[in-house]
């Protein structure tokens, strides 16, 4: 289970402050044991429960190298950083995101939906290097995702409350962080846990040591996915994980809560495995939604340009290939384009209008100010949460970059978002609207 440990809170600030905030004290503070000496205890229905989610992920895996799952490898990133982040109240469009991505700008929840997207694209790769530590590779893809908190904290951190004198958990105290960050990584080593098992304990172990000031969750999720590479359970993709978590994510906190309380992680090697399962039939189901996607499109562009000749004879060129192309890259401009498929930016800007008339593009004028960048708006919004529509955009991208923000954060927002059944954690009077 672990172990409780004293500790003194005495806060820095009191101007201002309601009296209520201002009193010092001691708290009990968890520290868990090491996952090297846990014991799960494993019976037929959740052994059954492994074998069903290592075999579902394994086929979705497989088949990475077919034409249509392997062309929707970056869409599945974009859904897994995209769920991962409404998990934690981040809720912009995925095709907001995708423009922030482009052009490094944008709202400031777009912006930092962009920067999860960054670390779970980039754990992809890094996953499949042995010499890489799973446990501190995750701590600098932190520093993507929350790049005002980077690295390992320096400071107490507790969940709920204003304080730790009142807070639902309290993490391990700072000078604790790396000796339990090594230990985790001496697990993950020592291979000593099957796939999904290992993936579901490390994650409620990383999220128990709670190592970062912020960013914990969405680490803690990319975690899941490097183990399953690493174990090599789904090497070449990434399973969106966290669309799963994200639709029973009541049972998910629940679950947490209770490898904190000494379960041994059966709630929560439950969860994962589950959602793991949903995860490969998610993916599997997102690679025919999109061949279906991409010949409706040719369709429709074969039709404009079909009626746009003088013989009636359709001519495939870049705007076709284009079609191909566009699960990976699905926004663009002119010189991306030209660059990519070696044409001149004529060719390039031809081919973006003719898809654009054709309604296989939007064209964006206003993210950016330099450049009319060109969105495949209908694509991205198969990545959204199954279930749940769309929304358009309420307003144009504003000047938010993608590096680190002003790092003085305010009080949080606290506006209700109902997708994520929780209030709003953004600095209060943060830019952009909430949906």
């Amino acid at each position: 289970m672990g172990t409780y440990v004293t500790q003194q809170w005495t806060p820095r600030t009191t101007d201002g402050v309601p009296r209520r905030f201002t009193r010092s004290g001691t708290y009990q503070a968890f520290v868990p044991d090491s996952l090297l000496d846990l014991d799960v205890p494993l019976d037929g229905p959740v052994l059954a429960l492994l074998d069903e989610a290592e075999s579902r992920a394994r086929e979705a895996a497989d088949l990475a190298a077919h034409a249509g799952l392997g062309q929707i490898g970056d869409l599945l990133v974009r859904s897994e950083a995209a769920a991962s982040s409404l998990i934690e109240g981040y809720e912009p469009t995925p095709r907001a995101v995708a423009v922030a991505d482009f052009v490094a700008r944008g709202r400031e929840s777009a912006v930092t939906v962009a920067r999860t997207l960054h670390a779970v694209r980039a754990s992809v790769e890094r996953a499949r290097d042995p010499g890489v530590s799973l446990v501190w590779d995750v701590v600098e893809l932190q520093r993507l995702i929350a790049p005002r908190h980077a690295g390992v904290r320096t400071e107490p951190v507790w969940i709920g409350g204003r304080t730790p004198l009142e807070a639902h958990y309290n993490a391990p105290p700072h000078d604790q962080v790396h000796r339990l960050l090594d230990d985790l990584d001496a697990y993950l080593s020592s291979r000593r846990h099957r796939p999904v098992l290992a993936a579901a304990l490390a994650h409620a172990q990383l999220e128990t040591i709670h190592p970062f000031a912020d960013g914990n969750g969405r680490a803690g999720r990319v975690l899941i996915g490097t183990v399953l590479a690493r174990y090599g359970v789904a090497p070449q993709i990434t399973l969106p994980v966290s669309t799963a978590l994200f639709r029973d994510r009541e049972r998910y906190y629940a679950a947490l809560d209770a490898y904190r309380q000494g379960d041994r992680g059966l709630a929560v090697v439950h969860v994962v495995a589950e959602a793991v399962t949903a995860a490969a039939a998610d993916a599997l189901r997102l690679s025919d939604r999109v061949t279906q996607w991409q010949r409706r499109q040719t369709e429709s562009l074969d039709t404009y340009l079909r009626e746009r000749s003088s013989t009636g004879r359709v001519r495939h060129g870049v705007a076709h290939r284009l079609v191909t192309d566009l699960p990976t890259h699905p926004v663009l401009d002119a010189a991306t384009t030209a660059a990519r498929y070696g044409v001149t930016a004529v060719a390039a800007r031809n081919a973006l209008d003719a898809l654009a008339a054709a309604g296989v593009l939007r064209p964006d004028r206003k993210a950016d100010r330099t450049r009319t960048v060109y969105v495949a708006t209908e694509l991205l919004d198969l990545v959204a949460e199954p279930g749940v529509a769309a929304e358009a955009d309420a307003a144009p991208a504003v000047d938010v970059p993608l590096a680190a923000t002003d790092p003085e954060a305010g009080t949080a927002c606290g506006a209700w978002l109902p997708r994520a059944g929780r209030s709003c954690r953004l600095p209060h009077g943060h830019r952009g609207q909430h949906r």
